[in-house]
């Protein structure tokens, strides 16, 4: 059971490192608008998610909160 909240808080603290570094995520969404039998017009769209970094700082402090107290029960 430890050990599991010791992984949690360092998944945590990786992701809210990441989300802070990066703060926005940009994927291509494709949706074909027309499609007859031999003529097909795809449609491409990239799309861009923005990560506020308040969702990085809690997750970075709510890893290392898991971490310290993992390692006080350990004790």
């Amino acid at each position: 059971m430890k050990k599991k909240e010791f992984l949690i808080g360092l998944g945590l603290l990786v992701l809210g490192f990441f989300v802070l570094a990066y703060q926005a995520y940009s994927f291509a969404s494709h949706k074909s608008i027309l499609t007859l039998a031999p003529i097909q017009a795809p449609q491409e769209a990239q799309v861009q998610l923005p990560l506020t970094p308040l969702f990085g700082a809690v997750a970075m402090f709510a890893g290392v909160v898991l971490i310290v107290r993992d390692r006080d029960r350990a004790s």
